[in-house]
């Protein structure tokens, strides 16, 4: 199993006053919590964007359809996909993938988490992008209040979008929610050489959305301000890295104010701009060379081993230290592939070394449960962290000292093919699809 002993890992709380001038941990002490910023103020965004801001990159977001005439996307590289891949009726009249009308908020807000111009409204500070060098493709296959069904009358409506996005040069496929996809796609993107990022859910039970819960994947949990884990983050052996993802400044559906979004769609959007800015800094660089320099880059320290905890993954993404390291220095492998025989995909069926099956219902993993299926935290809340609500913005703004970990493991790795194209065309997993609705937000 991937999963590794329960983390015990402490950060020295000095290190977080010391950071904030003394500063107390509550979120109105964090640079732009008042206004929804924090992300990219508290974590020092502007100085990395004096080495990079993701030029080179590909990132692929699969969402709903994209205003692109919002004030704070004016000059980025957005290319959305036409048309979407949603129709009225199977086989129908696909919808068009960009939009103005509310149904265009989420993947909007995913686009300027993004990349952002920090343009702003009528003077107003606006929404800065994490990595706003990138070029960003958008897919329409989501849509809040309009039927979707498959313009092409496909069982998998995000099979045809993955496989696009890769065909279409995505270094990083995101996608914050849920939607149906199979288990062979994602595997066809991981030999591709793709990084997969999913949002992990926002109803605090374990990660059970598409593709979040698929092996190989990134699933990101949500952070706040004040560096504790919010009451809907999920938790469970899937679950990736914990980033920030709590009030953040997002676009009324209105497009004519802004107001406050929080889920692990930002977590999810947070992660995939910071390795983009690492991928980068170091264009060799493999996609498990990346992800291993995520996973060695947690919670503020560079570390040879790392553990699991069920609430908080392998830890905090932390972008300044992140962007210390040389990634083509470490092993070529995925640490977040699972080699459980069970998992979906397989490990040999992302290495290319075994045939898709199709599973019997029997054999369906836990990706196709619902949050109604488990029991939740009735409490409503979350610890602070493995330390204390200080040791987190520590964590977060990336101070390098005082951190131990104990009892740490290497994580179960699986050696990596070098990017390489994609095997379109392979058979789909025929399992039944998951709902399109869960983990948005």
């Amino acid at each position: 199993m991937r999963l590794a002993p329960r983390r015990a890992g402490a950060v020295v709380a000095a290190v977080a006053l010391i950071a904030l001038g003394g500063a107390s941990p509550a979120s109105a002490a964090v640079p732009g919590a008042d206004d929804g910023r924090w992300y990219y103020e508290a974590t020092s965004m502007a100085e990395i964007h004096q080495r990079t801001t993701g030029e080179g990159i590909t990132v692929a977001l699969l969402d709903g359809p994209v205003n692109i005439d919002v004030s704070d996307l004016a000059g980025a590289d957005i290319r959305p996909h036409e048309p979407s891949y949603c129709a009225e009726t199977p086989g129908g009249e696909p919808y068009p993938a960009t939009s103005a009308a509310p149904d265009a908020r989420h993947a909007t807000s995913m686009a300027t988490v993004l990349v952002g111009s920090d343009a702003g409204l009528d003077g107003q500070p606006g929404i800065p992008g994490i990595a706003p060098g990138i070029t960003l493709r958008t897919y329409a296959s989501y849509f809040d209040s309009l039927p979707c069904k498959s313009p092409t009358g496909g069982s998998w409506l995000a099979d045809d979008p993955i496989r696009d996005a890769v065909a279409e040069g995505a270094d990083i496929i995101f996608v914050p929610g849920t939607q149906d996809m199979s288990a062979s796609v994602i595997a066809e993107a991981q030999r591709a050489g793709v990084i997969v990022i999913g949002a992990a859910g926002n109803d605090g039970s374990f990660v059970w959305g598409m593709p979040a819960a698929l092996n190989g994947v990134v699933a990101t949990g949500t952070l706040t301000p004040d560096q504790t884990l919010d009451p809907g983050s999920p938790d469970g052996e899937r679950l990736g890295v914990v980033a920030p993802g709590s009030q953040f400044r997002s676009l009324s559906p209105t497009w004519d104010s802004y107001g406050m979004s929080t889920g692990s769609s930002n977590s999810a959007a947070y992660t995939a701009g910071a390795l983009a800015l690492l991928w980068s800094l170091y264009p060799d660089a493999t996609d498990g060379q990346i992800l291993q320099a995520l996973v060695r880059t947690t919670d503020g320290e560079v570390k040879d081993t790392w553990t699991h905890d069920p609430d908080w993954g392998y830890g905090v993404v932390n972008a300044r230290v992140l962007m210390t390291v040389d990634p083509t220095t470490f092993p070529d492998v995925n640490p977040f592939v699972d080699d459980d025989p069970n998992a979906m995909p397989t490990a040999a069926e992302i290495l290319g070394q075994a045939e898709p099956t199709s599973p019997t219902s029997g054999d369906e993993p836990s990706a196709t449960a619902t949050p109604e299926d488990v029991p939740g935290d009735a409490s409503g809340t979350r610890p602070a962290s493995p330390g204390t609500a200080a040791d987190g913005i520590g964590v977060i703004l990336g101070a390098a000292a005082g951190v131990v970990v104990l009892g740490a493991t290497v994580a179960i790795v699986l050696a990596r093919r070098r990017r390489e194209p994609a095997v379109a065309g392979s058979d789909h997993h025929d399992a039944p699809p998951t709902d399109t609705r869960g983990n948005h937000g």
